[in-house]
């Protein structure tokens, strides 16, 4: 919910460039009360209302039947050769590894 959206959406693509997956998305909001009650007496009750955006991301290996590929959020498996294709230019585009130096006689661990 809220933020995380980004997060989930980040996961599932990179699950779906790993294996062909179908991917069904579902967008919503779900109202959020928040009620403030005083410290002290005599005062009121605060309450606050706000709506929180939503996205469920369904993954699947197979689809459960001919209509799943009707509904409005599916999305289809990546072609076998995009995939390789993505996951070869990401691994391309990573930085290099650096082997960390020695350490020194008597450094961390030593005595």
């Amino acid at each position: 919910m809220g933020r995380a959206i980004n997060k989930a959406v980040t996961i599932a693509e990179i699950l779906k460039r790993k294996m062909p997956l179908h991917q069904w998305n579902n967008l919503s909001s779900v109202e959020m009360v928040d009620v403030y009650e005083p410290v002290e007496e005599g005062l009121d009750v605060v309450t606050s209302r706000r709506y929180v955006s939503c996205l469920q991301i369904t993954l699947s290996l197979t689809l459960a039947n001919a209509n799943d590929t009707m509904h409005p959020g599916y999305q289809p498996p990546l072609a076998e050769e995009e995939m390789h294709q993505q996951l070869a230019a990401a691994t391309a585009a990573a930085p290099a590894a650096h082997p960390l130096p020695p350490t020194a006689p008597g450094g961390i661990g030593a005595g």
